[in-house]
């Protein structure tokens, strides 16, 4: 069942002529959004709209094979907490290790934008907050473990998406351009072009930021190397430049390709592989969408049902600051993985066994 308000702004979308002559196509877990509707996807053309990919530009989501190993949750949710900032909090120092050119795209970037540029450089391994988390998930069969983080462009991306839609803005009070309120579109050769080498250098810093992560957790805490685990990631807010796919809240998923699809907190993650399927744009949905807005949930959900759901989840972050990233806050597991034998092959499904989440 689709809410009436996304039946709305895809309709608004079919009539708006920055999506002519584009393949368009919406996943399962389709639900409204703040500028555009989320689980959807079309194929590039020659106009480009910053609200589309929206502020979090390359979140995702990344997960390594960790194995059978023994620890104590509550020794990892400390050092998460000593190691990895959250919510609004930035790290103290520069990361040790980056691309040898990524610093230079981001300062020109940040001189542009009007961002403290060593603070952006220094969110690089910080989580953010909202839907954001760190998990260890298990097999069942197994008991294999996995770490599994969501996190995006922090900042970074917000100031870089709210630029060029100003922008955008701009260019359609310029033209006399009569358009619905915040898909305002640049055209290519109009500032397009630079919105998107933009969006690649935030793509390019949510990944780094995810690794860093990653790296910290599993060469720190677990004492092991990223180079010789399994590794999977699904991105979920960007602009494939390969195939020239945008992807807002949906990933790739072509025939053979691995991919994680997060569920809830209490219901683990979908591991899969795609399918390849055209009509759905070669993609899957990123996660079971919300039902609830953040305020209906918090008005709605009692804190007694969110504790019991919990239950066999090892986690300092249930509370009512969390309440709105609660499982009762987003569609049933159960319709996801019944709506997406098309496009996914379905090999497992991992269990939580440790949440970490920042609130709201």
């Amino acid at each position: 069942m689709i809410e009436e308000e996304a039946v709305e702004q895809i309709k608004t979308f079919l009539d708006h002529q920055a999506f002519e002559d584009s393949s368009i196509a919406v996943m399962p877990d389709v639900h409204s959004g703040k500028g555009s509707v989320v689980g959807f996807t079309m194929t590039a053309n020659e106009f480009v709209i910053p609200n589309i990919i929206g502020v979090d530009i390359g979140c995702g989501v990344l997960a390594y094979r960790l194995g059978k190993i023994e620890f104590q949750f509550d020794e990892l949710d400390r050092f998460i907490r000593r190691r990895i900032p959250f919510g609004f909090e930035v790290n103290s120092s520069l990361p040790d290790s980056l691309p040898s050119l990524f610093p230079k795209k981001i300062k020109k970037i940040t001189d542009k934008i009007s961002l403290n540029y060593e603070k952006v450089l220094c969110s690089i391994g910080s989580l953010g907050g909202g839907n954001h988390y760190i998990e260890i998930d298990q097999e069942e069969e197994s008991g294999e473990y996995w770490l599994v983080i969501h996190s995006g462009s922090r900042n970074f991306g917000l100031q870089t998406a709210n630029y060029h839609q100003k922008k955008a803005k701009e260019y359609s009070f310029k033209k006399n351009l009569k358009l619905p309120k915040d898909l305002e579109y640049l055209p290519l050769k109009e500032g397009g072009e630079e919105y998107l080498e933009d969006m690649k250098t935030a793509q390019e810093l949510a990944h780094l930021n995810r690794m860093e992560m990653a790296g910290r957790i599993v060469r720190d805490f677990f004492n092991l190397k990223e180079e010789n685990l399994e590794k999977i990631e699904s991105i979920h807010n960007y602009i494939n430049f390969k195939d020239k796919i945008i992807r807002k809240g949906a990933i790739s998923a072509y025939s053979g390709e691995d991919l994680i699809i997060p569920l809830n907190m209490r219901d683990g993650a979908i591991l899969g592989k795609g399918k390849g399927k055209e009509s759905w744009n070669f993609s899957a949905p990123h996660g079971a969408g919300r039902v609830l807005s953040r305020t209906k949930a918090k008005k709605n959900i009692s804190l007694k049902d969110y504790y019991e759901s919990m239950k066999g989840v090892w986690s300092s972050c249930v509370s009512f600051k969390t309440l709105d990233e609660s499982p009762f806050a987003y569609k049933s597991s159960d319709s996801i993985i019944k709506n997406i034998e098309d496009s996914v092959e379905i090999q497992k499904i991992i269990k939580p066994v440790y949440n970490f989440k920042a609130e709201s």
